[in-house]
């Protein structure tokens, strides 16, 4: 039996795709209730509407946060602690710098960039036993490094609970969430050459697993001539020049997300000796196209050319 396929644009600001194996009753309830899932949690999350609960208690409008966007902020704060601030979810001073830079075309005072670092290195909320609480101005919060990944898993959390379905995939501009029987081929792009039409560099197999891909590939600005890609290292608030893309692969599309983030901020070096040392899946891309990939990613990738089932 042939897998339902749905691609439902526009969700998150890009293109869904849905695909479910079951009987195909159950394949449509679930493509129903995925897509639910996502039109729930969306304005929980989004910060291009105003009238989101992100956005209300950012204001400061409102101190409870629902059992979402306390798990997702707690997330945030465990990865940013962990990773010693690679991953920051509260740096809009740093990237409004940088936009003021390229409209000006002129590139920041490194003195200035490391003020302004320094001032965003503390988070500006805490979370103890599931209650958030602030502890400043958080108007600057902003969870898009991870809350995707969240919700993908959400989603595909409750497809799968559809009685007669045996497995789910969602992809959502490149984070994946694969749960259930089976597993699916998936074909990672070249950031040098990142077309819609191209075909993958890379092939892993996923199986009950998230991945995600986090990189300068298709978003940036140019300063005094110089290519600057969107991912900035919030420990010093330069641009990471370093590594154009970063993938990863890990029980779920949450955590493949901010690893995405934290080990594409690392020093590729730093990046793979933490990823050894945790069992981490990852696939580092530098500026001249060579590829760095830990071992456990070696474990998944797949050395054949066949039809790719989905593409990251």
């Amino acid at each position: 039996m042939s897998p339902f396929v749905a691609v439902h644009s526009p969700m998150l600001g890009t293109d869904v795709e849905i695909r479910v194996d079951g009987e195909p009753e159950a394949a449509l309830a679930a493509d129903a209730a995925a897509v639910g899932e996502f039109e729930r949690l969306n304005p929980v999350f989004t910060v291009y509407d105003e009238s989101s609960e992100l956005m209300r208690w950012r204001r400061g409008e409102t101190d409870d946060c629902s059992p979402e966007l306390s798990e997702v902020l707690a997330a945030a704060l465990r990865w940013h602690h962990a990773s010693g601030g690679a991953f920051h979810p509260a740096i809009a001073p740093l990237r409004m710098r940088w936009l003021q830079a390229a409209a000006e075309d002129t590139l920041p005072d490194a003195a200035e960039l490391a003020d302004l670092a320094a001032e965003c290195a503390a988070l500006p909320y805490s979370v103890e036993a599931g209650t958030v609480r602030r502890l400043g101005d958080c108007s600057s919060v902003d969870l898009n490094a991870i809350a995707k990944g969240y919700i993908v898993d959400r989603a595909a959390a409750v497809a799968f609970a559809v009685d007669g379905v045996d497995a789910v995939m969602i992809n959502a501009g490149g984070d994946l969430r694969h749960h259930g029987a089976g597993s699916v081929l998936v074909g990672i792009e070249d950031p040098a050459n990142a077309f819609d039409n191209a075909p993958p560099r890379w092939r892993v197999q996923l199986t009950e697993a998230g991945l995600a891909t986090s990189g300068a590939a298709r978003r940036g600005f140019t300063v005094a001539g110089q290519w600057m890609g969107h991912v900035l290292d919030p420990r010093t608030g330069w641009p990471v020049v370093h590594t154009t893309s970063c993938s990863a692969i890990a029980a779920d599309a949450t955590t493949a997300d901010a690893l995405s983030t934290v080990l594409g901020v690392l020093l590729p070096d730093e990046a793979l000796e933490r990823a050894e040392a945790e069992g981490w899946a990852c696939l580092l891309v530098g500026p001249d196209g060579g590829a760095r990939l830990s071992s456990a990613w070696l474990a998944e990738e797949h050395q054949d050319d066949p039809t790719d089932d989905a593409n990251a």
